[in-house]
């Protein structure tokens, strides 16, 4: 059976035109008109087009366009499926690309408790592991004064527990905790300890000046 292809390349040759006569007459990209003469349609945008441009190519050539397009709609009927679409679209355009099966589905549940499983535990791990923050806002380090007491302003973990000099003091719930020390003539040296419940501590030591004021 004579293609539709074969048909307009037939006619073509036989007015002596050339692909390109045809381009510039028709308005038809040349590689449309290739791939209709060798009846290759997967390289058209769609059927639809390929059917309007074989309609234009033989009227062009003067040829009946209801005998051209039944020799199309016949050819195309015969041919496979996947041989007429554009490439690409021979699968369903609704397909996903990833299929979520019930057992991926499953699969990817596993995954994400696994995941965070591990992230609970890295995080356990460092808070299990690091001690707790200490920060002293009073006094500043090598500080003199003229009073016999000084006053200890300082933050850490609202869970842990502060010794200063070896004497507990009360944290608040807000990490922040306050006490005052004696002072010897002299240097003193006031060692702050924060202790977290897991027994990780964290140290910071003030260096204060006590000078004694004389009375005349």
């Amino acid at each position: 059976m004579k293609t539709v292809g074969e048909m307009l390349q037939e006619a073509r040759q036989s007015k002596h035109l050339t692909l390109e006569d045809i381009e510039e007459g028709t308005k038809i990209r040349l590689k449309f008109l290739r791939a209709i003469e060798a009846n290759d349609f997967s390289t058209m945008p769609s059927l639809s087009y390929a059917k309007g441009f074989v309609k234009n190519y033989g009227e062009y050539l003067g040829m009946d366009s209801r005998v051209v397009l039944a020799f199309f709609r016949r050819q195309i009927a015969d041919a496979p499926r996947s041989s007429l679409l554009p490439k690409g679209m021979e699968k369903p355009l609704n397909r996903s690309l990833i299929q979520l099966t019930p057992g991926r589905f499953i699969g990817l549940i596993v995954v994400v408790c696994v995941v965070l499983f591990l992230a609970y535990f890295v995080l356990q791990y460092r808070t299990l592991n690091q001690p707790p923050i200490l920060t002293i806002d009073q006094p500043t380090n090598q500080k003199v004064v003229s009073d016999s007491r000084v006053e200890i302003f300082g933050k850490t973990d609202p869970d842990a527990t502060v010794t200063i000099n070896g004497v507990s003091v009360l944290v608040r719930g807000d990490g922040k905790f306050f006490d005052q020390v004696g002072l010897d003539s002299g240097v003193n040296t006031i060692v702050i300890t924060a202790t977290s419940r897991f027994g990780k501590s964290s140290t910071v030591t003030r260096e204060v000046g006590y000078t004694a004021q004389e009375n005349h």
